[in-house]
């Protein structure tokens, strides 16, 4: 095998194929990396790309991504292809999107300026598994809808454009039914294109600046709930709004932290939002309503760290997370984390609070003062994100030291792989109003 085309097969593994190892964590592990024996490659930069693809092209400014596995590429009998999907990244600066057809070929479609199927600074875009593309062509103040022809190349099929001279497309996102949604960032608009008749309809008028939007469509097979809703990203990324598909506010989300930047946003299976946060150099998760989940990442170039995030992609069904940054592009599964533990002495009973990050099954175990065996109080019980407490009344209560062991396993990919672990220290004693806890380790 030829080194250039050993290194493009890594290159493409790492954005079509996802398995975790479990690790010591001194970060959130609500998204966590594949191990490297089956994703050798966690973060692709340029000199990846250049083994991959030699002159081709360099990466310029990368924006939005899109995830999707293709009918047409997916074979029913079998499962082991399951996880391998077709990925697609905009490049704005060359023009061009940059997407795989395999597990070990990569493509470009980049046009000729004057052509009918060119891209002006492009920024969003979305796909389904029928091979139907949508890309926000900026610059040329229309959406381009592509066809991933037999999973092998992305052609031209038709220009989309509103009645309207001040349209300038972000983001788009595209619904099962194929109606397209569009953000439109100067126009401070959010419009719905109908496949059926070509029709363009206002849904949100006087959205301030809206980037970035994704939607839960219920009619999706990998979605958990059966309330359908678009996430938005307003105000130049200040705020989230998060509305039905008619456009009728459900709920929204101000960060705290007035320098927040939101870019891009996408959707898991249980319907929460990760949003890419540009300016602090990590990633946001909330839940449907609008609740914050937790954050991940930090700025830096270090293992789960980020140089100004931009588009992000989530396949719902695995969990498997693509995200592009300003050289390179990274990919993880969905994980979970256990957060906030306390322990607290109440009414004879011992009380136990953590935040689940994402939906799990959970495993809690408890060693006595002066005992070498562990009782365990849960065993493998799932348990839906968000806050969690469990009370134990001990049948004899002793003074001394209880070590907990909290374990979580995501419902995921990742299940088989990772496990995140909290041990927890705390001391009884009958004459001390509030007993003394401490956290030991966070795995």
């Amino acid at each position: 095998m030829k080194i250039s085309g050993y290194i493009a097969k890594i290159f493409v593994l790492t954005l079509a194929c996802f398995s975790l190892a479990g690790r010591a964590q001194n970060h959130s592990t609500t998204l966590v990396f594949p191990t490297k024996s089956h994703a050798p490659i966690r973060k692709a930069t340029g000199t990846h790309l250049f083994f991959a693809v030699g002159t081709k092209t360099t990466v310029s400014n990368p924006q939005g991504t899109a995830l999707a596995k293709l009918k047409v590429l997916d074979d029913p009998d079998a499962e082991d292809d399951d996880d391998e999907l077709s990925v697609y990244g905009v490049n704005a600066g060359n023009n061009e999107i940059i997407y795989n057809t395999s597990l070990i070929n990569i493509e470009i479609y980049r046009k000729l300026p004057e052509s009918p199927g060119s891209l002006s600074h492009p920024r969003g875009i979305t796909a389904n598994r029928g091979g139907d593309v949508y890309v926000a062509d900026m610059g040329h103040q229309r959406v381009v809808h592509l066809f991933n022809e037999r999973g092998k190349q992305l052609q031209f099929r038709k220009a989309l454009k509103p009645d309207a001279p001040d349209f300038y497309p972000f983001d788009v996102a595209l619904a099962e039914d194929g109606r397209v949604f569009v953000s439109d960032s100067a126009g401070s608009r959010i419009w719905r294109w109908n496949p059926r008749t070509e029709d363009w309809t206002v849904l949100i008028e006087s959205t301030d600046t809206p980037l970035g939007l994704t939607i839960y469509d219920r009619e999706d097979k990998w979605t958990r709930y059966r309330q359908s809703q678009l996430g938005i990203i307003t105000e130049d990324g200040k705020k989230v709004l998060i509305t039905d598909l008619n456009g009728r506010k459900l709920c929204g989300y101000t960060p705290t932290e007035k320098n927040t930047r939101f870019r891009y946003i996408a959707a898991d299976y249980y319907n929460n939002y990760y949003m890419t946060d540009t300016r602090n150099g990590r990633i946001v998760k909330i839940d449907r309503t609008g609740y914050f989940v937790d954050t991940i990442g930090e700025e830096g170039k270090d293992d789960y760290q980020f140089e100004r995030p931009q588009g992000i992609a989530i396949w719902k069904r695995f969990g498997q997370v693509c995200i592009a940054e300003s050289y390179a592009a990274q990919y993880y599964l969905i994980g979970t984390d256990i957060l906030k533990p306390e322990i607290t002495y109440e009414n004879n009973q011992i009380v136990l609070d953590f935040d689940l990050t994402e939906r799990a099954d959970i495993t809690l175990t408890v060693q006595p003062p002066y005992s070498a065996k562990e009782d365990t109080l849960l065993n493998h019980t799932r348990r839906n994100q968000g806050k969690f407490e469990y009370r134990w009344q001990p049948g004899t209560m002793k003074t001394g030291e209880y070590l907990f062991t909290i374990e979580a396993v995501p419902t995921y990919s990742s299940t088989k792989y990772f496990t995140a672990t909290r041990k927890i220290r705390w001391t009884y004693q009958p004459n001390v109003t509030e007993p003394s806890a401490h956290e030991d380790t966070h795995e």
